[in-house]
């Protein structure tokens, strides 16, 4: 049987039929809740004539009421909806039989599934950061619910700061319906304006206006929570209820130090990992029990050990203890589960227990798309292709829009041979956003793959220089020199890094490309010893083809592997 509709959209007016409720363009209209059930049924059959005695039956079931009622509640309906453009009523008398709904009605069959939260521009002093951290809560405490899709914080990060037309923007990010927030400081006040806005076009699903104190933000954050999620969801359960209104923390300073953190750490280079550890730890110092900043401490500390910032080991175990922290605090959060994913995977080695951590993580967060997108690649990484292919396959229906994603299922065709199909995703991760040097890093491995060499080396001198010093692009360049035929280029590269920050794997990728086995054997030996990241990609990576077959290559995979 197909579902009634339940919203419905005439002129400048949208009926939820379900909730009751009016609203003309963004004001929430006062009617009656009989009167509202009335002109829902005189919608469902507009420009049809409905008896009044199917209008009493299915208003006022069980219960006898005299035709009155009929003609107060339609009066108050006629008062409250006013006369159409042409002067026409909307609800029309058919004398002797019953009424007739004249205007033109649009139907919405099922209510949204996705969902983007834009960050909360700000209307008055730069309130980016607590802009981006509200954004940040409430797709957490909606995602935890599961019913709806919900876009994760890195890919809306690029609205922050802009003034955006949301149903723009909805459309761009490929979602339903937007929640787009204003805020303004005023004194030790917040003024705050939400709509959630269809990007079909129309009424808001919802609107409200809140004028509050600061300390009254956590209150303000519950309720926007709530009144959301009952505009996507016909009905919420108790734990659903419970976790919508969950709050890590009561101290406000910490809330926003953690905000600023968040900020900070979406910048991904080395200063701005490093601003972020400090508003995390400033954060933890205001209420030690918040989860959160801990989650965000272990985030920062291996984005540093990818970036040589620090050095591995002592990364790994910066980031097990943050991880540790937040787990203890609140096993419940998804993040630390990806976070110790990683580390079992980079610090011990540990495949299985990698993989339990973000089927966990996966468990906690269904809507999210950083649980599935990890998890998909450390299935690639064990050579569990198809299983892989699901989970970056679900990570790019939650957020098609995903730069991470893009590349990781570019990886993905990398490690299956299919390098045609890398290069096509690691376009599409370029134009998501030129500016970082991911993309430009991806297009030049596909590249590579391709046997396309100089082109390669021009994408990651790109790359080099967008990178801002990490400790693994000037081989990543050097490599696609040496495949070009440009040596005396590679070795320069080679030469001039200091050897505390360079990768010992990538450097061992570069003597490939010269040819020379034994130095690359050494410096894989190398990065195994100091547990470099890339150490664990080993066994499927395309550039460790020349050494297949090599049984000092066969013990080093079987070493990281544990096999």
């Amino acid at each position: 049987m197909t579902e009634q509709p339940s919203i419905y959209e005439f002129d400048s007016y949208r009926l939820d039929a379900r909730r009751r409720l009016v609203w003309r363009q963004e004001a929430l209209l006062e009617i009656p809740p009989r009167a509202v059930e009335l002109l829902a049924v005189l919608v469902e059959q507009a420009g049809e004539v409905v008896p009044k005695e199917e209008l009493l039956r299915r208003v006022w079931p069980d219960t006898f009421v005299e035709e009155a009622n009929l003609s107060v509640n339609v009066s108050i309906l006629r008062r409250a909806l006013g006369d159409q453009a042409d002067g026409r009523p909307w609800i029309q008398t058919v004398a002797r039989r019953g009424y007739r709904f004249l205007g033109g009605v649009r139907a919405q069959a099922e209510a949204p599934r996705s969902l983007a939260v834009l960050p909360f521009a700000s209307l008055g002093e730069d309130d980016r950061a607590l802009g981006l951290g509200m954004a940040d809560a409430l797709i957490t405490r909606l995602a935890a619910t599961g019913r709806v899709a919900v876009r994760p914080t890195a890919t809306i990060r690029r609205f922050a700061g802009k003034d955006v037309d949301p149903v723009d923007a909805g459309r761009q990010l490929g979602v339903d319906a937007v929640l787009d927030g204003r805020l303004q400081r005023s004194g030790t006040r917040l003024r705050l304006t939400v709509q959630l806005v269809p990007t079909r076009g129309g009424a808001p699903l919802w609107a409200e206006r809140f004028d509050e104190e600061l300390t009254h933000l956590f209150a303000v954050e519950d309720r926007v929570a709530e009144r959301v999620a009952s505009a996507l969801v016909s009905e919420l359960s108790a734990d659903e209820r419970r976790r919508l209104g969950h709050r890590q923390t009561e101290s406000l300073e910490a809330y926003q130090a953690y905000c600023r953190g968040r900020f900070f750490w979406g910048r991904f280079s080395r200063p701005w990992v490093e601003k972020a550890m400090r508003c995390f730890v400033e954060a933890t110092g205001h209420d030690p029990r918040y989860a959160l900043p801990h989650a965000g401490l272990a985030d920062a500390f291996l984005v540093a050990g990818f970036a040589a910032a620090l050095s591995p080991r002592e990364a790994w175990a910066l980031a097990a203890e943050s991880s540790r922290r937040a787990l203890a605090l609140d096993d419940g959060l998804s993040e630390p589960h990806v976070s110790a994913g990683f580390l079992r995977l980079l610090q011990d080695w540990d495949w299985d227990g990698a993989e339990r951590e973000l089927r966990r993580a996966v468990e906690l967060a269904p809507s999210s798309t950083a649980p599935y997108q990890w998890l998909g690649l450390v299935l690639d990484l064990r050579g569990f292709h198809e299983e892989a292919a699901r989970a970056l396959r679900r990570a790019e229906e939650l957020d098609p829009l995903s730069m991470v994603v893009s590349a990781l299922v570019g990886l993905h065709h990398a490690f299956g041979g299919d390098h045609e199909a890398e290069l096509a995703h690691a376009r599409r991760t370029l134009e998501l956003d030129p500016h970082q040097f991911l993309g430009h890093w991806a297009v030049g491995g596909a590249l590579q793959n391709l046997g396309r060499y100089d082109e390669a080396a021009a994408e990651h001198r790109v790359a080099r220089d967008l990178a801002e010093g990490t400790g693994f692009m000037e081989p990543v360049l050097a490599r696609s020199l040496a495949l070009a035929g440009r040596v005396d280029e590679a070795r320069a590269l080679l030469s001039g890094g200091g050897a505390a920050e360079v990768s010992a794997y990538q450097v061992a990728t570069v003597h490939l490309a010269l040819g020379e086995t034994g130095p690359a054997l050494e410096q894989l030996a190398t990065a195994a010893e100091r547990r470099e990241p890339w150490i664990v990609i080993l066994a499927v990576d395309p550039m460790m083809k020349p050494l297949h077959g090599h049984p000092g290559y066969a013990d080093l995979v079987r070493r990281v592997r544990g096999g």
